[in-house]
């Protein structure tokens, strides 16, 4: 099979999102611009396919997205067995000897909550004669986070830095930090940025954002905004992400005022709000049932060049869909389908429908057709009475 034809089955195969795992199939529709129609593949139709594939030195070097794709399709069916078909069947080229190759994969079993599976490639990297470093440390560490297994991090650090000689950086501490906040351990948490530092790791932004998303998620208001005062005493600058958390944080409190004065001074800072920035502020709207004002939130969106999202159209439509306003949502449909942004069936079905009723029947005829025929092959349908 040439590596042409190869890259062609692969985005016929990964470009959908749904599955029917009891039959061991998946439904994969298109979800991003390609001339690959769409069609239904079995589970292992995708793991010989990727088998194939990596066959393709260049495949292996550069064809991560695909990887990932792969395993998210086959770990949303359930069938763990094709993932470690397909990230065993590695080992049987060069790559596996290299430790950025042998990382990917260790992340792949955690993408898929297959920690065992992710710690026995660490533990088997020696006989593979690759060397192992705080890299795939660090890769470790984030497979036990996404397996939702965190109350083995504790251990790992325990166990594996000595006996290996590795020594963790500010990565692997930044890593701990996000597994004590995710068990909810949030004042062990806190209390480890200080422990590092005079052990002479240097807390960095991603420390910071870590530890104010959990306080400002568990509603520790004050020890948010003295956490902002521990970052400028340490030199610490916050970025746009630290932004957005303090951004949501006012939300989540209703401090309504108080976001909009806090999202002018982001630009004034000199920041351009981004995706989050914004679909934070129509959560807000949305929470108020205000469409005019999600409205004005959306063109400020598209304005500054900020494309809206999924979320954004799935707050949007809805909202929308309940004030009646079905030429808004209509545009909004539009917009998905033109900007190739999925949007669920659901949603877009309940807008044929509010045309219908409202007697744009010409629209809904339209956005049916439309839907049709784009990428993702929606199955919508007019009321039977049109």
């Amino acid at each position: 099979m040439s590596t042409f034809s190869t890259i062609r089955r692969l985005r016929g195969i990964f470009t959908g999102d749904s599955h029917k795992a009891a039959t061991k199939t998946i439904d994969l529709k298109i979800t991003k611009p390609t001339n690959i129609t769409s069609s239904n593949h079995t589970v292992q139709d995708i793991v010989n396919l990727m088998k194939e594939s990596s066959k393709c030195p260049k495949f292996r070097r550069e064809g991560r997205g695909y990887y990932e794709l792969a395993i998210h399709r086959l770990a949303r069916a359930k069938h763990f067995s094709g993932i470690e078909e397909i990230i065993e069947h590695q080992k049987h080229y060069p790559d596996i000897r290299h430790e950025p190759f042998v990382r990917l994969l260790i992340l792949l079993y955690g993408k898929a909550r297959m920690f065992d599976h992710a710690r026995k490639l660490f533990d088997e990297m020696p006989q593979l004669n690759c060397q192992r470093s705080v890299f795939t440390f660090n890769a470790l560490l984030e497979s036990c986070i996404r397996s939702e297994r965190y109350d083995e991090i504790g251990e790992l650090f325990r166990e594996l830095p000595a006996k290996l000689e590795i020594e963790p950086n500010v990565v692997s501490y930044n890593l701990a930090i996000k597994a004590l906040c995710k068990a909810g351990s949030l004042d062990s948490a806190l209390l480890l940025m200080d422990v590092i530092e005079k052990h002479g790791i240097k807390p960095n932004i991603v420390t910071c954002n870590t530890l104010l998303n959990a306080l400002y998620g568990s509603q520790r208001f004050a020890e948010a905004e003295n956490l902002w005062i521990v970052m400028e005493n340490r030199n610490i600058v916050p970025d746009l992400c630290s932004y957005n958390i303090r951004l949501r944080g006012l939300i989540k409190v209703h401090e309504v005022s108080k976001a909009i004065q806090f999202f002018e001074e982001i630009i004034k800072k000199g920041f351009k709000p981004d995706k989050f920035s914004y679909n934070t502020m129509i959560t807000m709207c949305v929470d108020e049932g205000n469409l005019e004002e999600a409205k004005m939130w959306y063109q400020k969106m598209v304005q500054n060049g900020c494309l809206p999202v999924d979320a954004t159209f799935h707050m949007l439509i809805p909202l929308a869909c309940d004030a009646k306003k079905f030429e808004f949502a209509l545009h909004l449909c539009k917009k998905a389908i033109e900007s190739q942004v999925l949007v669920y069936r659901e949603i877009m079905q309940r807008v044929i429908d509010g045309l219908f009723e409202h007697s744009e029947i010409e629209n809904a005829k339209e956005l049916v057709k439309l839907a049709k025929s784009c990428n993702f092959h929606y199955e919508l349908w007019l009321p039977l009475h049109s």
